[in-house]
């Protein structure tokens, strides 16, 4: 956090903006978010914060207040079921539609998981 604090002040060389991205943001510490607080009250103009968090709740009122919150839903299975079969026809893998729903629903709404799991799959056999 504090590189990025150091960083902030400088402007992006060729974009408009500077964009740090912070995964999984509830599980810094009290004195990152502190260090954190001052950037996020007066930001540069050139600079985005993306804070990307799962457990809302854990996340300092200080912090959230200073935020625009987008919330983000999970996937519908079919959905995730047509990219899957979508990337396997694609890679000339044969992936049936219930092989494709099933992975789905063990993705529970995250695409990611799905494909990664059909990366799995593919790896054993290219009939799935």
């Amino acid at each position: 956090i504090r590189q990025i604090i150091d960083e902030v002040q400088f402007k992006p060389a060729k974009c408009k903006y500077r964009v740090y991205i912070i995964d999984e943001v509830h599980m810094l510490t009290t004195e990152a978010f502190n260090a954190l607080l001052k950037t996020l009250e007066e930001p540069p103009e050139h600079v985005i914060f993306i804070l990307a968090i799962t457990e809302v709740h854990k996340l300092p009122q200080t912090i959230l207040s200073r935020c625009q919150r987008f919330d983000f839903h999970r996937i519908p299975p079919r959905a995730i079921a047509d990219r899957l079969l979508y990337v396997a026809n694609q890679e000339g893998v044969t992936l049936s539609d219930s092989a494709a729903m099933l992975a789905a629903s063990v993705a529970d709404g995250a695409l990611r998981d799905a494909l990664s799991l059909l990366d799995r799959c593919i790896a054993i056999s290219s009939e799935i």
